[in-house]
């Protein structure tokens, strides 16, 4: 198993013998100047080949990190690079009723509107929201780093359950995340909880 010793990051990469290096520049979509949360999230697909796979194609979204099934941690994208993963953010102080009147007025005054259409409303929400400085908001693709775990989706009970393989592989590499960013323990989420994603998304993940 690795340790802390000899774990380290080389221009975004983690240098581990935990860590198979499967970096693809095409989901790397510029510099990450700041990292200030993780966000995990689950794939929708069978296999971690599915997942890297896709990664080739056009204008794909992808995440840093990727977790088979079996715990196998595969780097995909530099930890000094953005990767498209996140989405649209929601309200993190609707979220945790810490708004201001104020505030929260305006947050109604988006979500309520009517006139545009559900997507179109989170997508001004995703810009209101963005404007603040963190952690008055949630993580974007701007400072945050993404965490991949291979899982199948359906429609009828939503993303299957982490395995304790990949739990136990999450829990490892988000603590040396933590350490060699200087991360607080509290800036770690799920998909589910920032943006306007499948609700079961990530919910076994434990870390």
């Amino acid at each position: 198993m690795a340790s802390a010793a000899n774990t380290s990051l080389v221009d975004g990469r983690l240098v581990s013998d935990r860590v198979t290096d499967k970096i693809n520049k095409k989901i790397e979509k510029g510099a990450l100047a700041r990292v200030n949360a993780i966000v995990v999230h689950q794939t929708g697909g069978a296999t971690a080949e599915s997942s890297l796979a896709s990664y080739n194609n056009a204008g794909a979204n992808g995440a840093h990190f990727l977790i088979d099934k079996n715990g196998a941690i595969y780097q995909t994208a530099r930890v000094n690079q953005k990767c498209w993963h996140v989405g649209r953010i929601l309200s993190r102080c609707s979220t945790l009723k810490t708004c201001s009147p104020a505030e929260l007025k305006d947050i109604n005054k988006i979500l309520f509107n009517r006139v545009h259409s559900y997507s179109a409303r989170l997508t001004t929400l995703h810009h209101h929201e963005s404007a603040k400085p963190y952690p008055d908001r949630y993580p974007t693709n701007e400072d945050s780093i993404g965490i991949e775990i291979v899982s199948m989706f359906s429609q009828k009970i939503g993303f299957e359950a982490a395995t304790a393989a990949q739990n136990g592989s999450l829990g490892w590499l988000v603590s040396t995340l933590q350490r060699l960013l200087k991360l607080s323990a509290s800036e770690v989420f799920r998909h589910s909880e920032v943006s306007a994603k499948q609700p079961t998304e990530a919910t076994s993940a434990r870390w």
